[in-house]
């Protein structure tokens, strides 16, 4: 079953009375209970408009391409007959666009959190700003942001971001002030290629504790190319297909050589049942020689949970997550999804394996952007044995 289809038959229901039939002309549309949502934005996201002959895959992918903006938590479409013509009827439940961000994590001896707003549907037209304060241990740092989905009215995406940001290694603090102009663009429902531009100035300061090791200061500015290729989609609080995600890096460092680096992402999820949902990330990164900080950092914040944020420094390491979840309580407000997961990472030429095992919980607002509390439990089960309290913001991938 397509992912498109799955969607429709858990979330949108069509009446056409008792015999149902595809192509139709949809002659109107109509909408209900759209308050700052502009028409002309939801009827942007169809693959069709009004007065053209529609298949059921087009209709179906409509719906899809809708859940998938995040702008809605209910989507309710239907086709309507009068006077002998065919009146498609979207209604839907809008999520709050303008929205506190307040974002934290907590794992591997590591903590930060970011308070910020963004308004992930400005004006109407599914434009997105955000600025954010972000304090990481005892250092202080920022970001803001100006993001369009439909840039030129295109199924392209255009970001523009600054940064200053610190992140603690086990040797020194990396202060970074950092440009980025991002592009992407969707060959088809399927495939998203994409180009971004890095330009950055690290410093280096000493830790809290320990003995400094600072690499020196550097200018750099790296290439992004990325091809994509899968869908994944939403529905309500759960997700279903894959993904995968091609990154090459073209960069250079003053003082430093050239290097290139090469990324890779494959995402799949799959629903079972009613409440069930099976979530696997795999991930695979190799690199050529780089400055210290431009290396590859694995640990418990934010990749295996469990193990101490940065433990492993590397030029390449392969990993996995691997998530049960299931939805405990489902409400307009309120959500609550249990986990059960393995994480797993090989690391370096010396394939070092990390591998940890918990569960955790997600308390999640269903009516609010990716917004939500999540609280996950590790043990370590090759190393020192440990025991890891990981903390974030809605779910871990």
């Amino acid at each position: 079953m397509k992912w498109s289809s799955l969607a429709l038959l858990l979330t949108a229901s069509v009446a056409f009375g008792d015999e149902p039939t595809w192509p139709r002309v949809i002659t109107t549309i109509e909408t209900e209970h759209l308050s700052w949502t502009r028409a002309a934005t939801l009827e942007r996201e169809l693959p069709w408009k009004q007065g053209e002959l529609v298949s059921k895959e087009q209709w179906d992918l409509g719906l899809t391409r809708l859940w998938n903006t995040d702008l809605f938590s209910r989507i309710d479409a239907r086709v309507e007959s009068r006077d002998g013509k065919d009146v498609a009827i979207f209604d839907v439940e809008e999520r709050f666009s303008l929205n506190p961000l307040f974002s934290f994590g907590v794992g591997g001896g590591a903590w930060w959190f970011r308070v910020g707003a963004n308004d992930v549907n400005w004006l109407g037209r599914y434009l997105e700003w955000g600025v954010r304060y972000e304090r990481f241990d005892v250092y202080n740092g920022g970001q803001g942001w100006l993001r369009d989905p439909r840039l030129f009215d295109k199924r392209l995406s255009g970001l523009i971001q600054l940064e200053y940001l610190v992140r603690p290694r086990p040797d020194y603090a990396r202060r970074r002030m950092a440009g980025i102009l991002e592009v992407q663009g969707e060959v088809d429902d399927l495939t998203r290629l994409g180009v971004r531009l890095d330009v950055f100035h690290d410093e280096y300061l000493a830790p809290r504790e320990g003995t400094a090791v600072l690499p020196d200061n550097l200018w750099a500015a790296q290439l992004t190319f990325s091809v994509k290729v899968g869908r994944v989609d939403t529905i309500r609080l759960r997700q279903t297909g894959w993904s995968l995600e091609l990154k090459q890096v073209a960069g250079g460092a003053s003082p430093a050589l050239p290097y290139l680096q090469t990324m890779l992402e494959l995402l799949w999820f799959k629903p079972l049942g009613e409440r069930w949902n099976l979530a696997v990330r795999g991930q695979g990164a190799i690199s050529s020689a780089v400055p210290t900080e431009l290396g590859f950092y694995i640990g418990g914040l934010d990749l295996v949970r469990g193990y101490a944020d940065s433990i492993v420094r590397t030029q390449a390491y392969a990993l996995v997550n691997a998530e049960a979840r299931v939805t405990l309580f489902d409400s307009m407000w309120f959500a609550i999804v249990g986990a059960g997961f393995v994480d797993g990472a090989v690391v370096g030429p010396d394939l070092r394996p990390l591998v940890s095992a918990g569960g955790g919980v997600r308390l999640l607002v269903p009516r609010l952007v990716r917004t939500g509390i999540r609280v996950d439990g590790a043990v370590t089960l090759i190393g020192r044995p440990a025991f890891g309290l990981s903390l974030g913001v809605f779910q871990f991938f």
